[in-house]
Parts: C-alpha cells; sequence; structure tokens
C-alpha cells in the first residue's frame, strides 16, 4: 500500500490506554480494550481534535506532561514500511540486491531490531554502532564496517566475525591486510571509490564521492591496486562501494557511479577474481515537500533576491538575503538556470530511486546498457545499498514551544523557539526545507499564514531552525507548540549536545500497538554537570 506522506498528520486514532514510562528502553503495552488497528501509514499516527491533537492516542498535553518539550516522537510502522518498499523492488527487479540500514541515520537498538526483522543488514562506522548491532540481532555477516578512520580493535572485532569491511583506501588496506595476517584470517573487503567528476549533486557537506573528499579511494588509482591483490592472498576482495552524499535526488549521478563501478568489476575479473559484490551506497532522497511547493520556494528565493536589488527588501525569503542555491556572478547578477543546492523534491523519492537505477541504463566502456543486464553480464553480483535518510527520515515529528515572534529588519517576522539548532543538526549542515505547522489549537487560522524565519535558543547566531521564510496558519503566541514533520534522521541525534547547558530532549518510539519506548530520556541537571 503506497503511502502519501503528507497524509502523515491526518485523521484516523491509535487508541492506547495511558500508562506510565519507566525510563530509557523502558516499554508500556495497550490495554486490554484499546483499539489493535493496523496503522499501515501516517494516517493513524495522529487526529486533529477540537483544541487538543492526539497523537497515538494520548492527548498532546499528555506528551508534554510526560516528556516535556522539545520532544521528538518516532513512528515504527513507517520504518517498517519503508525497509519493505525497498526489498519489494529488488524482489521484482534485481533479486540479489541487500539492504544495509545507515546506523548513523538514527542508531538505536529498537530501531536496528525493526530493520533486522524486516530483513535488512546495517551499515556501521563505529564500535559502539558494531556493538549496538549485534546486540540487537544483527548476524555479522551482514553488518558491513565503513568509515575513514576505524581503530585496530574496532578492525580485529569485524574479522573476528566476519563482516564486510568497507576498506577507505589503499593505505586502510593494508592495515586490514596486516591485521588478518598477525590473526591467521580470511576478511571479506571491499574497497571504496571516490573521485568522481558529478558536478553540484547535493549540499558540498554531504557530498562524498568528488575529489574533495575524505573518504575513499580515488578511482584513477584502482586498476594499479588491483594489480597488487596478489600480494594479499589472505584477503577475500570482493569488490567495490562508493556513496555520492546525502539527499541525491536526481538519477544520474547514481547511473554515472554504478557504470564506473561495473567497469572496476571487469577489472578485476581480468585479474582472475570475481567481483561479488557492488555496493552504490545510499542518499536515496525525500520529497520533504511536493513539486509545485519546491518549484514555489525557489521562486520566492528569486523573487526576493531580485526585489531586494530594487531596493525593496520586504520580499527578502532567505536569511541574510542569500540567493540559496542560485549562484551570483562577479557583477551580482543571478544565474537562475539551475538550482546549485540540495533539493528537498525529488521525482524519485526512496525506493523509487532504487527502482529507477534498476531500470535505467548505465555506460560501461563507452556502451549504454540496462542496468540489470550490465549486472548480470558481470556475473550478477550482489548489490548493495545503504539507505539511512529514506528509511527513518519520515517516520518521526518534532515538537517545540514557541518563545516569541517579533520583527527585525523593518519587515520581517522572526519565530523564536523553546530549542536549539543542536536538538534540530540538519540545520547546522544545511538549509533543510521541512513543513512546519502549529499543532495546539490546531484549526483556528488566520486570514493570511503567517511567515516567519525562525530562530534557536542558543547563545550564537548559527542557531537558526529555519533560514527561509515557513509559513504556520496563523500568528504564533508564548506557548504555542509547533510541529515539525520528517526529522527522523540525523537531526535529533547526530549533532545532540548540553549547548548552553540546556538538556538534551527525549525521543520516544510509538509502535502499532501502542507500544512506548524511551529511546532518550530528557537529560537531568545531574546529568548534565556529572563528571
Amino acid at each position: 500500500m503506497d503511502i502519501d506522506r503528507r497524509d502523515f498528520i491526518k485523521y484516523g486514532v491509535l487508541g492506547v490506554g495511558a500508562a506510565a514510562l519507566l525510563g530509557p528502553g523502558a516499554t508500556v503495552s495497550a490495554s486490554e480494550s484499546a483499539r489493535k488497528e493496523d496503522l499501515g501509514g501516517y494516517g493513524s499516527f495522529m487526529k486533529p481534535s477540537g483544541k487538543e491533537v492526539h497523537i497515538a492516542g494520548h492527548a498532546l498535553s499528555w506528551w508534554v506532561n510526560k516528556f516535556q518539550l522539545p520532544l521528538h516522537i518516532y513512528f515504527a510502522p513507517a520504518i517498517r514500511q519503508n525497509v519493505r518498499a525497498f526489498r519489494r523492488v529488488f524482489q521484482d527487479l534485481y533479486p540479489k540486491g541487500h539492504i544495509r540500514f545507515a546506523a548513523k541515520a538514527c542508531a538505536h537498538p529498537e530501531v536496528f531490531k525493526i530493520v533486522i526483522r524486516e530483513g535488512a543488514g546495517i551499515d556501521v562506522a563505529s564500535y559502539y554502532e558494531t556493538r549496538c548491532a549485534l546486540e540487537s540481532g544483527a548476524p555479522p555477516e551482514q553488518l558491513d564496517l565503513n568509515g575513514n578512520c576505524k581503530e585496530d580493535f574496532l578492525i580485529t572485532r569485524a574479522i573476528q566475525t566476519d563482516m564486510l569491511i568497507v576498506a577507505d583506501s589503499i593505505e586502510e588496506f593494508q592495515v586490514i591486510s596486516r591485521i588478518a595476517k598477525q590473526m591467521g584470517k580470511s576478511p571479506r573487503v571491499v574497497m571504496r571509490i571516490s573521485g568522481f567528476e558529478l558536478g553540484q549533486v547535493t549540499a558540498e557537506a554531504v557530498f562524498t564521492a568528488g575529489k574533495w573528499t575524505k573518504f575513499g579511494a580515488c578511482l584513477e588509482d584502482i586498476p594499479d591496486f588491483l594489480k597488487t591483490l596478489g600480494s594479499h592472498p589472505h584477503v577475500r576482495f570482493l569488490g567495490f562501494h562508493t556513496h555520492i552524499g546525502s539527499q541525491i535526488t536526481d538519477l544520474d549521478p547514481y547511473l554515472a557511479v554504478l557504470g564506473k563501478l561495473i567497469e572496476l568489476g571487469r577489472l578485476l575479473k581480468e585479474t582472475g577474481r570475481n567481483c561479488e559484490i557492488i555496493n552504490i551506497g545510499g542518499g536515496f532522497p525525500l520529497s520533504y515537500v511536493n513539486r509545485e511547493e519546491w518549484d514555489r520556494f525557489m521562486e520566492r528565493v528569486l523573487e526576493g533576491y531580485l526585489a531586494s536589488q530594487k531596493g525593496d527588501m520586504s520580499r527578502i525569503f532567505i536569511w541574510h538575503n542569500r540567493t540559496g542555491g542560485f549562484e551570483t556572478g562577479p557583477d551580482g547578477r543571478i544565474d537562475t538556470s539551475h538550482w546549485n543546492d540540495d533539493k528537498f523534491y525529488s521525482p524519485y523519492p526512496k525506493e523509487k530511486m532504487v527502482e529507477a537505477i534498476l531500470k535505467g541504463r548505465v555506460k560501461v566502456r563507452g556502451k549504454s546498457v540496462n542496468t540489470v543486464k550490465a549486472l548480470k553480464a558481470l556475473g550478477e553480483p550482489a548489490l548493495v545499498i545503504e539507505p539511512g535518510r529514506s528509511l527513518v527520515g519520515d517516520s518521526a515529528v518534532t515538537l517545540a514551544r514557541v518563545s516569541q515572534a517579533r520583527k527585525i529588519g523593518g519587515w520581517h517576522n522572526l519565530l523564536t523557539l523553546e530549542m536549539g539548532v543542536t536538538s534540530l543538526g540538519t540545520a547546522l549542515v544545511y538549509m533543510p526545507v521541512h513543513r512546519w505547522e502549529i499543532i495546539n489549537d490546531h484549526d483556528r487560522k488566520d486570514p493570511e499564514p503567517f511567515e516567519a524565519f525562525v530562530g534557536g535558543n542558543l547563545c550564537f547566531s548559527g542557531d537558526m531552525l529555519a533560514k527561509y521564510k515557513i509559513s504556520l496558519q496563523r500568528k504564533p503566541l508564548r506557548g504555542d507548540i509547533v510541529l515539525i514533520r520528517d526529522t527522523g534522521s540525523y537531526g535529533p541525534q547526530f549533532f545532540a549536545s548540553n549547548a548552553n547547558s540546556f538538556p538534551r530532549p527525549a525521543r520516544v518510539l510509538v509502535d502499532t500497538d501502542g507500544r512506548l519506548t524511551v529511546m532518550r530520556k530528557r537529560d537531568t541537571y545531574e546529568e548534565i554537570f556529572s563528571l
């Protein structure tokens, strides 16, 4: 069943009994009289009901009193549904496809257990991610050890358990080989590749496959590297890996790098070895808005900038009068031919990107070939993907309380929330586009939407939660609660800290039967200042 993610907050209800939560990892079950309907999608997660919305059967006030604000709430059925959607694509088009959840997107035992039960493995990049995955029940052979800075003890652990090791450089491959030889083991290894000429495919901070990146061995160095494999007979070298970056909305970059990896697979076969694995990483995008909303977003950026050049500062749409992804030349004129930055709409969201890749055409040694035919010609290697954002991104919402709304610069509204950018960490890296709304007294609206930039509560100027003007259904009042959609990946936990000694907020996972798991409890004063 395909679910339109715009139905995340719609009518429907999950009835559960109000039960006490004991602490991190604690769970509660629905009462016997609770309705046990199959949610099947986001529509049953929230229900506007008069002046108070209900989330998983609990009134908004219950959530606020129980966990305080800000608060991150995750929806387990959405994660399951996303894994299943990727699996269906492989079942239909390339049965030798494998999923490895990118742990960094939302590392937690309960999340790991969900993806493991759905038949996915896990891509880990640290010792604790590895330990968490193993203790959550992941078979070691379905764990891929990634990352550009693996410690000796972590490599040793991976070799002991027969995890697949993604060598991040030729130098690291040599370290793996040395440790394996000392252990008398034969680890499974693939090489991560970078150095692709792809142009601007996403925000620079999350582009990981170009020439200027700390990740991967340079594509140009691989032919000579393959000639040295005979010096490492105890290493089972199985193939190649790449990861373009995050939120890759266009199909062409995936087809370009996959074609190159298939070419490398042919070179590997010429050394007398089989290419058993090709891993194209993750980065499969969410569509945070629809096509019309995204087009209008870019129009507002352009209109605001051009109006400011004529002296009208009232229509500026981007903080500090930036031009977003539209570049300006030395003469100050804006290039409107393309958007040169992160995009938040894609015609190929989530599993649709993998489907388009498999139905597309790759260039292999100068010839355009259907992707599946090219893989079969190589011997049908396992095609591995590492979705992170696309498995958990649209599984969560974030709630935060309004502090104040005021004017700045004479023209513009600034909304301040009782939440810092460390609780919406993607805003530290680039300019994420989300849907926002006031969730208490949800149905009350002003004649005109209220537009504002959004700042956080931390004592530095970079603490901007929205550097573009968001639109709310009415002017917010002090104490109102704002909901931000699609915050399940990275943002709530990747950059979480106690900046200004604020507590890190609670994170709670809601399951189909009404069971709640406290993924993280809110920090106490004693925990913040403990030694």
